[in-house]
């Protein structure tokens, strides 16, 4: 990985200014900071000033796990483009997919509700968000202890779900559902935009950093080792400054 904000990462960026480039985020740790609880998440007005300058120069769009209707609540301006639950929701979602996944959540929520006020403090609570559940631990007094007791609990559903782990979070999706990397490639077809801009945080965020598509330029807040992101910032306040640069950059090639 490579930092941004270096005369290498400055100078793709402004490559793709010159094509035809979909812009998009992820929004909690990317375009919001890590909030406490999933209901305390907020983008600060400087953050969706600069999201919706550069909707008016790009085609932008807001890839995450949270569902559309959340998101709709939490967006000051609403983006053209949103993808929920992890690339579930929003784009060529079928009836019967959807309504099949809403289905599975159900069962899960009923499975792991089997016991457990007797395993987990209230700091452990499942969010359900209809086509996905996420299972929090973050306000755990044993994180540690919450962590394996979820995992035990996830290890018995039926039938098994994909897991993504994130920040304090395990993410529960049907197998063989749609993840945000094939969103964001169907979105650019639909679109028919040549290139894409990614910014994402977290584990979630991996299957757009580990596309082999040399279209998608990836950025990942916060160094590690193992993410499969091109680039990288350091903290998630930097991201005004990726919007900041982008606009700026846009505007200087369409010479205004």
């Amino acid at each position: 990985m490579k930092h941004l904000f270096t005369s290498t990462g400055l100078r793709v960026m402004e490559s793709l200014t010159f094509t035809q480039t979909l812009y998009a985020f992820d929004f909690d740790g990317t375009l919001s900071p890590i909030a406490e609880t999933p209901d305390a998440a907020r983008i600060s007005t400087k953050t969706n000033d600069l999201v919706q300058a550069l909707s008016a120069h790009a085609p932008v769009a807001v890839v995450s796990g949270r569902s559309i209707a959340d998101l709709k609540k939490r967006l000051l301006y609403s983006p053209q483009h949103l993808i929920g639950n992890h690339g579930l929701e929003g784009l060529s979602s079928k009836i019967e997919s959807t309504t099949q996944a809403q289905s599975v959540c159900e069962a899960w929520k009923k499975q792991l509700g089997k016991g457990w006020n007797q395993k987990f403090d209230s700091g452990v609570f499942i969010e359900d968000k209809s086509f996905s559940l996420a299972l929090h631990y973050r306000r755990s007094r044993n994180k540690k202890a919450a962590k394996l007791g979820l995992f035990e609990k996830i290890e018995k559903l039926d039938p098994p779900p994909r897991v993504i782990l994130g920040k304090s979070v395990m993410n529960l999706l049907p197998a063989g559902a749609p993840h945000k990397g094939v969103a964001l490639l169907e979105l650019m077809m639909s679109l028919n935009l040549k290139c894409a801009f990614y910014v994402g945080d977290d584990d979630t965020d991996e299957d757009v950093f580990a596309l082999p598509d040399p279209r998608i330029i990836t950025v990942r807040v916060g160094k590690k080792k193992t993410s499969h992101a091109q680039y990288f910032v350091n903290r998630q306040n930097e991201v005004n400054q990726i919007l900041k640069q982008i606009v700026k950059m846009i505007q200087k090639c369409q010479g205004k």
